[in-house]
C-alpha cells in the first residue's frame, strides 16, 4: 500500500543535497515523498526523480524566532505522513557546532567523539534508511546539460576541463593559495573554470586569481569564471553553476554546495577539507581524494566548528586564511591533480571509490590513493569577466 513520507530542509545548497540523500530510501519504503523547503536554494531539489511533491516556502512564511512555534508548525505537518523528519540542524549543531552552543567550547577530544560521524549516515539514521541507498544527487535537465556544453564550446574549451569551486560560506572554507594553484594547473594540466557566487568575497577572490594568473602565466588563457555579475543579474543561477560542475572532467574545492553536487559523479574530485573530517564529508563519495591538514602541524584539526568569526579559528602564517586548509601545499595539490588527470584518459570500467586520507607524512604518500597537506610555502611566485 502506497503511503507518504515527508522531509523538511531549509538549508544551503550542500545542506539540501545531503538531505536529498535519503530520498531513494524513503521512496522505496513508503512509495511517495514530499520535500518541504525554502527559496532560493529549493532549486537543487527540482527535477529529482525521487520527489513526488516539492513544497516551496519563502523566508518568513513559517514561524521563526519562537522555537515552540517553529517546532509546532512541523509537528502539525508531521501528522499528514506515514513518516516525517525535519532535517534542519541534522548536521549543523549535531555534527558541526555553532558558537551559540555550549558544546562549541568543550574540548577538542569530546568534539571529535561527538561530531565524528558521517553527515550522510546522520541523515540516514534520522530517517531510518539503509546507508547503501544514500544518493546526495543533483539532477540537471537535458536542456541544462546542453547549455553547459554550449558554454564550454563558446569559450574554446573543446577538450577536458577542470572546475575549481572558489569557496564555501564560512571563512575556513577558503584556500588562500588558490591563485598560485590555479595558475599552475592551467599551465601544467588544463583549463580551469572557477565557480562562484557574486558575493563581495568571491568577486574579490576572482579578481586576485585573474591578476595572479596573468602575472604568472603571461595571460589569462585557459581561465574563465562561471559567476553572475551580481545577485540582481543572475546570468549564472544556482542550477547553471551546479550543472557546469557536473559537466567538467575534474572538480576541486572545499566542503560546499557545488562539491556535493558532484559527490556521486564518476569524474575525479579533490576535496580541500577545513573544519570537518573525511569521515564527516567524503566517506561515501565516489572517485574522490580528500586532502587535509597534518595534525602534527595543525593540532586543532578537525575542530568540528562552524567558523563565523576569526577569533574562533587558528590562522595560517600569512594571517589570510585558516591554518587547517592552508596546510595543503600548492605542490601537493598539483601533484594529486596530475595523478588523477593523466589516468583519466585511459580509465576503463567503474570509477574508483572515495579514498581514505593519511594523517601525516609518515603514512603512505598519495601514489594515486592517499594524500595530506605538506609543510611547504606556496609556490609560484581589473575585475574578471564572467563566462557567457
Amino acid at each position: 500500500m502506497t503511503s507518504w513520507a515527508g522531509i523538511a530542509r531549509f538549508g544551503g545548497i550542500g545542506d539540501n543535497l545531503i538531505a536529498a540523500a535519503v530520498l531513494p530510501g524513503l521512496r522505496a519504503r513508503y512509495g511517495r515523498v514530499e520535500v518541504i523547503t525554502q527559496r532560493p536554494q529549493h532549486v537543487v531539489f527540482e527535477n529529482n526523480p525521487f520527489i513526488d511533491k516539492l513544497s516551496v516556502y519563502s523566508p518568513g512564511d513559517i514561524p521563526g524566532g519562537d522555537s515552540d512555534a517553529w517546532q509546532g508548525w512541523f509537528a502539525t505537518r508531521a501528522k499528514e505522513y506515514a513518516f516525517f523528519a525535519n532535517l534542519s540542524h541534522s548536521c549543523e549543531t549535531l555534527r558541526a557546532l555553532t558558537r551559540g552552543q555550549t558544546q562549541f567550547y568543550w574540548s577538542a577530544t569530546f568534539r571529535r567523539k561527538m561530531c565524528g560521524q558521517s553527515y550522510l549516515e546522520t541523515v540516514a539514521d534520522v530517517c531510518d534508511v539503509p546507508y547503501d541507498t544514500l544518493e546526495p544527487r543533483f539532477y540537471p535537465t537535458d536542456d541544462e546539460f546542453a547549455q553547459a556544453a554550449a558554454s564550454k564550446r563558446r569559450h574554446g574549451f573543446s577538450g577536458r576541463v577542470i572546475a575549481w569551486v572558489l569557496s564555501g560560506t564560512r571563512l575556513d572554507k577558503i584556500y588562500s593559495y588558490a591563485p598560485m594553484a590555479i595558475a599552475r594547473l592551467i599551465r601544467e594540466v588544463g583549463p580551469v573554470i572557477c565557480l562562484g557566487a557574486p558575493s563581495e568575497k568571491e568577486r574579490a577572490m576572482a579578481e586576485t586569481i585573474e591578476a595572479h594568473v596573468r602575472q604568472q602565466n603571461g595571460s589569462t588563457d585557459g581561465l574563465i569564471f562561471a559567476m553572475s555579475p551580481s545577485f540582481e543579474s543572475e546570468t549564472w543561477p544556482i542550477r547553471r553553476v551546479l550543472t557546469i560542475a557536473q559537466s567538467c572532467d575534474l572538480v576541486i574545492g572545499p566542503d560546499t554546495g557545488p562539491m556535493w553536487a558532484v559527490s556521486m559523479m564518476p569524474m575525479p574530485k579533490v576535496m580541500l577539507l577545513s573544519h570537518a573530517s573525511p569521515e564527516n564529508i567524503t566517506k561515501y563519495w565516489r572517485n574522490t581524494v580528500t586532502l587535509h591538514a597534518d595534525t602534527e602541524r595543525v593540532p586543532c584539526w578537525p575542530c568540528h566548528r562552524l567558523i563565523d568569526l576569526p577569533e574562533h579559528c587558528v590562522p595560517n602564517r600569512e594571517q589570510k586564511g585558516a591554518a587547517c586548509v592552508s596546510d595543503i601545499s600548492v605542490e601537493r595539490l598539483v601533484s594529486v591533480v596530475k595523478s588523477l588527470w593523466e589516468p583519466a584518459n585511459d580509465r576503463q570500467g567503474p570509477e574508483a571509490p572515495a579514498e581514505a586520507v593519511s594523517g601525516s607524512r609518515r603514512d603512505k604518500s598519495l601514489g594515486g590513493k592517499r594524500g595530506n597537506g605538506a609543510a611547504a610555502p606556496p609556490d609560484g611566485s581589473g575585475p574578471p569577466q564572467p563566462a557567457a
